[in-house]
Parts: structure tokens; C-alpha cells; sequence
């Protein structure tokens, strides 16, 4: 029976960079489901490092054999780090869209904001319900944006996810039906609105959404 020789200090710590599986080897299980771009490449690098540790005398003949079926070996979705749950999801969340922010003085705000990310500051006013109007400010982000409002309290205000396919008035019937703990309104007739277990408000939008308002 072969037997694996003393690993040196640099294969150590290559076979170390490896996720334990099998005992003494490294190695992660990366099959059975569709592969990602991400998840082929950490393959082929656990791959490479298995054949490198055989060549240099690291492991048997008979430990290559079973870090490669380890590789191949189908995994539970659950555990899976890309696994997509969107299938099964009431909304096919892609993006972080925006998050609002209260804040006690927006002209420093948005300098302090776009000093620190960039992008393109907008500075307006809006009308609301009750009549007032609010200063604010929006920082705009190539795939985001950040908008900074004088709301009271500095506070994050709200968090807004850009899903596919976005209606609003389907999506408040599938909040309303799904999810009615989460109390979905609508404001404007243009944005929806719910509240998660912690009572966190939340937003779901369409993917383009710039917090713009629809024209008369």
C-alpha cells in the first residue's frame, strides 16, 4: 500500500487552502446542478491543486482518486453558496435598487456622500401628502442609488429591491395574499411599500426605478 509522504511547508499550506473533505484532503464538492461560472472555476482550481499535490509526492495515487470524486459529487442545493432560490421566491429579486436615508442636514450629507462614492448628485424637492415640501438630495450610483432626505431622526428610512417583471399592482396582491404580516401600502400610487418580521421597512420596485414620478 502506497503511503502519502510528509507534506513541505508549501504544500501544506496549498492543501490547507483547500475545504476539509474525506478525511485528510481538501477538497469541495462542486457537482450534480447547473454549474456557475464561479463554481466551474473553483473546480478547476481544486483540480489543479490535487494534481500538483500527487505530482509532488503530497498524495496517493488512491487519495487523487477520491478528491476527484469528492469534486464530482452531487451537493444538497440548501448548502449550496450559489444555489437560486428564485424558483420557489414570491419575487425575483435582482438588485439593490436604493436605500434611503433621514438625515439632520442634507447639503452636508450629499457633499459627505459623494466626497466618499461619487457618482451624480441631484438636489430637489418633492410634494408629499401632507403638504410640505421635503429637501433632498440623490446620489446616483452606475447600478444604485442613495437618496437623502430631511425626514426627522437620522435613520436609515428604507432599503429598495429592483425585481423582474414588476407591477405594482400584482405585486401588491401577492403581498397582501403571501405576506400579509408585512402590511404592503402603496404611496402615490407609484411605489410599494411593506415591513419585514422586525418591522424594517422595505420597498420592491421595477430593475429601472430612479425614484422617478410618473408624468400626468
Amino acid at each position: 500500500m502506497e503511503d502519502a509522504q510528509q507534506p513541505a511547508p508549501a504544500d501544506r499550506a496549498r492543501l490547507g487552502s483547500l475545504r476539509p473533505l474525506s478525511g485528510a484532503l481538501g477538497v469541495s464538492s462542486y457537482g450534480g446542478g447547473r454549474q456557475t461560472a464561479k463554481g466551474a472555476k473553483c473546480m478547476q482550481e481544486s483540480v489543479e491543486n490535487l494534481v500538483t499535490l500527487f505530482e509532488n509526492g503530497t498524495l496517493t495515487r488512491q487519495q487523487l482518486i477520491q478528491g476527484l470524486l469528492a469534486l464530482m459529487a452531487p451537493t444538497n442545493t440548501v448548502a449550496h453558496a450559489d444555489a437560486d432560490t428564485s424558483t420557489t421566491s414570491a419575487f425575483r429579486g435582482r438588485s439593490l435598487n436604493h436605500v434611503t436615508l433621514s438625515v439632520a442636514d442634507v447639503e452636508r450629507s450629499q457633499e459627505f456622500y459623494s466626497r466618499l462614492l461619487g457618482g451624480t448628485i441631484s438636489c430637489r424637492s418633492i410634494e408629499t401628502d401632507k403638504g410640505p415640501r421635503v429637501e433632498s438630495a440623490t446620489l446616483d450610483l452606475p447600478e444604485c442609488f442613495i437618496a437623502l432626505f430631511k425626514l426627522g431622526a437620522p435613520r436609515v428610512h428604507h432599503f429598495c429591491v429592483g425585481v423582474e417583471n414588476f407591477s405594482i399592482d400584482a405585486a401588491l396582491e401577492t403581498l397582501k395574499s403571501e405576506f400579509p404580516e408585512s402590511k404592503p401600502i402603496t404611496y402615490r400610487g407609484e411605489e410599494l411599500y411593506f415591513h419585514d418580521p422586525d418591522g424594517i421597512l422595505g420597498q420592491i420596485s421595477g430593475m429601472d426605478y430612479r425614484g422617478q414620478r410618473k408624468t400626468p
